[in-house]
This record gives structure tokens, C-alpha cells and sequence, in this order.
């Protein structure tokens, strides 16, 4: 193979890897200036797949719909992704089905529910790693984004999002998939 052709094959091979998915180690960054919104010591943990943060009165799944619970405190598997009507309909199957760790009352959570549980001093995820675990999954940073139970007022088609990216909320279209944390109870 003459040089030109060999050059050419190593700026293609470049190309090909530089379109391929990276594999890649995440890490959290938190801004020391600003309290944490969201401190562990905020938190109950219950050892059965469920923590209530204390502020709230609110009881949470650990893991994101699709993901399994383990003894030790992780969360295994891979978060599944729903449209909005799904998600709407996840809790009242789990919830015919028996439920969750004794209870029977899981939901979707509305926008501010949800947005209870950013943590606003830290990015990349804004939420508490220490209570809800293994948010890095191969489609980072759109697994951060969690299907909410608000509609969005003028726009019938549209429903609330939060991003655990930088944790922010928006509304998207209903028909898009995202993931699914389930709540119960609160004041």
C-alpha cells in the first residue's frame, strides 16, 4: 500500500472511532460555595428499595422503573424509558399487582415533587448519589430526564420533565420516552 493510501486509511480508522459511542467514567461535580439542597442526613432510608425524604414527607423507589433493588443498596439493571402514558400507567399496575416494599400507593410524581429531590449544588447528576445510585447508564446524560405527572397547561400534547443534568425542568412532547421514578405519601 503506497503512503498516500496508508494515510488515508488512518484518517478514516480516526474518523470511524470518533463516531463511535465513548465509553466513559462520570463524575459529579458539586459546588463546595453553595449548601447542599438535598443532604443525605434529609433522608430515611428504609433498606427495602425506599427512602422518604424528610422535608417533604415523600417516600421514593430508590431505583428508576426497570431497575432492581439489591440487599446491599445498589440498584441493578438498566432504567427503562416510557412514553408519557406509559408512565402514567406504570404505578397503577405496580399498585394492582401488590406494590412496592408494603405499600400500594406509588405514582408519578408531579413537577415539584420531583424537583424536591434535585440537588442544586452539584451537576452531572444533580441529585444525591449517595440515596438514588447508578444514574450513569450508556445513554448519558438522557437518562437523567424523568417523566413528571404535569401536564403542560397550554399545550395538551406537552407534559413536565426534570433533567438531573444540570437539574433543570421543561416540558417535552408526550410521546417522547423517558425514565420513571415513582413516589408515594407527603405532606
Amino acid at each position: 500500500m503506497s503512503p498516500i493510501h496508508q494515510r488515508y486509511k488512518v484518517l478514516g480508522v480516526a474518523i470511524a472511532l470518533s463516531m463511535m459511542p465513548v465509553s466513559f467514567a462520570q463524575a459529579q461535580t458539586c459546588k463546595s460555595q453553595i449548601p447542599l439542597t438535598t443532604p443525605t442526613t434529609d433522608f430515611e432510608v428504609h433498606n427495602n428499595g425506599t427512602v422518604t425524604h424528610t422535608p417533604t414527607g415523600l417516600m421514593w423507589k430508590v431505583c428508576s422503573e426497570g431497575q432492581e433493588w439489591q440487599s446491599d443498596g445498589r440498584c441493578t439493571g438498566v432504567a427503562s424509558k416510557h412514553n408519557w402514558q406509559a408512565a402514567l400507567q406504570i404505578p397503577q399496575t405496580l399498585n394492582t399487582q401488590g406494590g412496592f416494599a408494603g405499600h400500594a400507593d406509588w405514582r408519578l410524581p408531579n413537577v415539584k415533587e420531583l424537583n424536591s429531590i434535585k440537588e442544586r449544588a452539584c451537576a452531572e447528576p444533580a441529585i444525591n448519589t449517595d440515596v438514588f445510585n447508578n444514574m450513569y447508564t450508556p445513554d448519558w446524560p438522557y437518562a437523567a430526564i424523568y417523566w413528571t405527572a404535569s401536564p403542560m397547561n397550554s399545550d395538551s400534547a406537552r407534559s413536565y420533565c426534570v433533567s438531573f443534568v444540570k437539574g433543570h425542568f421543561f416540558d417535552e412532547h408526550r410521546s417522547l420516552n423517558y425514565r420513571v421514578r415513582l413516589v408515594r405519601g407527603g405532606r
